[in-house]
Order: structure tokens, then C-alpha cells, then sequence
């Protein structure tokens, strides 16, 4: 087979590399929450992201006061939620759900701990409680439809928001900071330019001999 031939067919079979990079984009304005309010607060950040192809998000959440069973938060991008918290702790058998007052959150869908789940102080690393219903009806026995994981294979860059209700009677919780860290391919580098450099050199070599 002629030199030039399989050079090509070497990069056109080469698959392309990747750089995996991890970005973080912050708010750290506090807002209060009204008490027994679905609609809520909003808080938004825009990500001028290099990230191509989301392969993992995760998310930073400090809260203080109320009543963390009465909480509900999502993250948005592009059209697309993630169900951070949906009043954790919340059962058939205890419909106020957790009776802490604050949280400290580092949600990953890598973490151990379903929130909703956890029992003593929501501090620590915990997975999203990813139940995409009215916080009414959120039980721990809900499925769980959304994860962080829905933002994989989107870009990072553009508008991401964090909305969070207190959705029952009680104290009023604050919203302290919240973070998002996004990890993705950025701009590819074809992995075939070590392929190149051998078929140049085998060129040469062709047209010496």
C-alpha cells in the first residue's frame, strides 16, 4: 500500500483527544427566602465557559435558618433541571420532613448519601435529591429523574440559575452562596499529530530512497 494512502487511513481512524478542564463560577450575595412562598428566589450566573461537552456538574449550597424540610431548589441551563433539593427528610411518616435549620452542601452524583435521605446536619457531600415533582407530594419514595448528570453533553457556557422556595409555614431561610463546578472536553486536539509526524517522516524517507 502506498505510503501516502496509509497515512491517511491512520488519521482517519485516529479518534480525537479531548482536554478534560474543570471550571467554577460562584455567587456570594446572600437573599432571603420568603417563608411559605412556591415562588421563590432566582439567582443567576453567566458562564463564559471553554467547556464543549459537559462531562459532569457539580454544585456548592449554603443556606441558613428556616426549616430545611420545607426547601426546594433546582439548577437551570439551557432549558434543562436538576433537582437539587426537595424538602429532604420528607416521608409518609414525617411530612415536615428535616427539622434542621441550614444547610452546607456539596452535591455530586458521585456522593454516597441521598439528601433526602440523611439524617443529623445536612453539611457535607451528599447526591442531589433528584425528585422532578411538586415539592407537596415529594416523598423518599419518589423516583429520582434529576440528577446533575442531565447537563452532560451540553456546553457550559451561557446562563445557569439556581431557584429556591421555602414551600411550607416556618421560619425563613437565607440563601448565603451557592457555586457550580462544571468538568467537560474543551477544544479537542486530534491525538493523530503524533501519526503525522511519522507519515512525514515516511515520506521523506520514500523519496531519499
Amino acid at each position: 500500500m502506498p505510503v501516502r494512502t496509509l497515512l491517511a487511513l491512520l488519521l482517519l481512524a485516529a479518534p480525537l483527544r479531548a482536554d478534560l478542564i474543570t471550571e467554577t463560577y460562584a455567587v456570594n450575595t446572600p437573599m432571603a427566602v420568603p417563608d411559605n412562598d412556591a415562588n421563590g428566589i432566582v439567582q443567576t450566573l453567566n458562564a463564559s465557559s471553554l467547556i464543549l461537552q459537559l462531562t459532569e456538574v457539580t454544585v456548592d449550597l449554603t443556606t441558613t435558618g428556616g426549616w430545611n424540610g420545607d426547601l426546594y431548589a433546582y439548577l437551570w441551563h439551557d432549558n434543562v433541571i436538576s433537582v437539587l433539593v426537595n424538602r429532604p427528610g420528607r416521608t409518609t411518616l414525617v411530612p415536615a420532613g428535616h427539622s434542621g435549620g441550614g444547610m452546607t452542601l456539596q452535591l455530586a452524583d458521585s456522593a454516597t448519601t441521598d439528601l433526602h435521605l440523611a439524617a443529623g446536619p445536612l453539611t457535607g457531600a451528599f447526591q442531589p435529591d433528584g425528585r422532578l415533582v411538586d415539592p407537596a407530594v415529594s416523598l423518599d419514595t419518589t423516583p429520582r429523574t434529576a440528577p446533575l448528570s442531565v447537563f452532560n453533553g451540553m456546553s457550559g457556557s451561557g446562563e445557569w440559575r439556581l431557584f429556591v422556595a421555602d414551600v411550607a409555614t416556618g421560619n425563613s431561610p437565607s440563601v448565603q452562596s451557592w457555586a457550580v463546578h462544571l468538568t467537560g472536553n474543551a477544544v479537542p486536539e486530534p491525538s493523530a499529530a503524533a501519526l503525522l509526524a511519522l507519515g512525514a517522516a515516511l515520506l521523506l524517507r520514500k523519496r531519499r530512497g
